[in-house]
């Protein structure tokens, strides 16, 4: 298989162009070229990897040798892999050793899966004292309402900087009240320490039945809350209360709907923040039809939240698919953004067909390409992805930094280990590690 460095070149007068940076390949495993895989969790030597798909396993690779990832094992039935169920999100903490799984219900049409479902939805967590054996500890349920509809979708982890032993969890559950539950998770079965109700009693109005509270992040200190509303908006609250263990624990919402930024066909998907800078990296995910509104695809944009309450769209980013011509790829395809880690500089983002891009964010006014990683796609896959496999490139998860190492997912072939060099790259190389859907970066000392 043919590999290359991707180079992108600055705007720069005839020879004295320069490089911006480039995505080296160190390792890739293809995960048995199973296809349809999902997010990524990594806790020291050790990953786990997701499936989008029902009746498949979260499996287990050893990436001691990055240049070398190895799969050495599975967490499969009776606890993963069930029918109408896919391992859809997963986070790991080393401190306590444990390891979240979002065990969602899959569509028949868009991923493939059965009609019928094992199991309710759920949140799985399991010790990962011995890490490549995964002791299941406790489940946390969520079950669908007695009218309309609830699922959960994703979900942060948040590590307490001073009592260790305390990790939350902050749980989309888009559809009916509650949209959020708030767990805390040590040991045994996640404790719902509240629940919160986006439109009751945060103003959050839900104009039409693609408005859903789709995914959350915290400042690392815990006392932000970033919430990404589709078509509802961009808002953020405080949780002093709850992480201060207030007798009553609340979440207060600082940013009005009157104020929210609202931006393209579907909103914001993600709301990433800058370290030590008032800034978040926030994207749009578009499907094509008939799950989503089609071309102009999502893509990056940068919110100041210098003011919480009044939060300023700056600058975007795009891609020359995000603009004209977008209209005639092949069906199933999408060249929208998804997922970002971000460091002081760099927004390492998921694009699915676009693959892994590395943007500037230097300026939030006017972010620019670094460099795009786009592999080789494997000959074949046991499942190809049913809706989204026109095109045989599909970055999805978000990409983690260990040891200075880019570790990101494509659906369909594998798990990437990468080297970026360029413009900020001492920002990634000095990390031991980063994720955009934890804060447990902040609190792993860097090199």
């Amino acid at each position: 298989m043919r590999w290359a460095l991707v180079l992108v070149l600055a705007a720069a007068c005839g020879d004295n162009a320069v490089p911006r940076g480039a995505f080296e390949l160190v390792g890739h495993t293809d995960l048995g070229a199973r296809g349809m895989n999902s997010a990524l969790a990594i806790a020291g030597d050790i990953a786990y990897v997701g499936s989008r798909v029902d009746n498949k396993p979260v499996l287990i690779v050893d990436i001691k040798d990055p240049a070398n990832p190895q799969v050495i094992g599975q967490i499969g039935m009776p606890f993963e892999g069930l029918a109408g169920i896919s391992s859809r999100e997963l986070r790991a903490s080393t401190d306590p050793p444990l390891l979240f799984v979002l065990n969602l219900r899959c569509s028949p049409d868009l991923h493939g899966c059965g009609a019928a479902a094992d199991e309710v939805e759920n949140l799985k967590v399991y010790s990962i004292a011995e890490p490549k054996a995964p002791l299941l500890l406790g489940t946390h349920y969520v079950p669908p309402p007695r009218f309309g509809v609830r699922d959960p979708h994703e979900f942060f982890l948040w590590h307490d900087p001073i009592d260790k032993t305390r990790v939350l969890v902050y749980l989309t559950t888009p559809g009916a009240q509650p949209q959020l539950e708030v767990l805390k998770a040590t040991t045994g079965d996640p404790e719902l320490v509240l629940s919160y109700d986006t439109k009751g009693q945060g103003g959050v109005p839900t104009p039409d039945s693609n408005s859903i509270l789709h995914s959350i992040a915290t400042s690392d200190d815990g006392r932000m809350l970033y919430l990404s509303h589709q078509t509802a908006g961009l808002y953020v609250a405080d949780l002093s209360a709850l992480v201060d263990q207030a007798e009553v624990p609340a979440i207060s919402m600082i940013t009005a709907a009157a104020d929210a930024p609202k931006f393209g066909a579907m909103g914001p998907h993600s709301a990433v923040p800058v370290p030590g800078r008032k800034l978040l990296v926030t994207t749009e995910e578009v499907y094509p039809p008939p799950n989503g509104a089609g071309c102009p695809w999502g893509w990056l944009r940068m919110v100041d939240i210098a003011s919480p309450a009044t939060p300023k769209l700056l600058g975007e980013y795009k891609l020359p698919e995000n603009d004209a011509g977008c209209a005639a790829d092949a069906p199933r395809t999408t060249f929208t953004s998804h997922n970002p880690t971000v460091t002081e500089d760099v927004a390492l983002v998921t694009w699915y067909a676009g693959g892994l891009q590395a943007v500037d964010i230097s300026d939030p006014s006017a972010p620019f390409q670094l460099a795009e990683f786009r592999p080789d796609p494997l000959p074949q896959v046991a499942v190809e992805d049913p809706g989204l496999g026109g095109n045989k490139v599909e970055m999805w998860s978000y990409p983690i930094i260990k040891d200075g190492l880019i570790y990101v997912v494509d659906v369909r072939n594998g798990l990437y280990v990468l080297r970026y060099n360029g413009y900020w790259a001492d920002e990634i190389k000095r990390r031991r590690f980063l994720e955009g859907n934890s804060n447990l970066g902040a609190y792993i000392a860097r090199e």
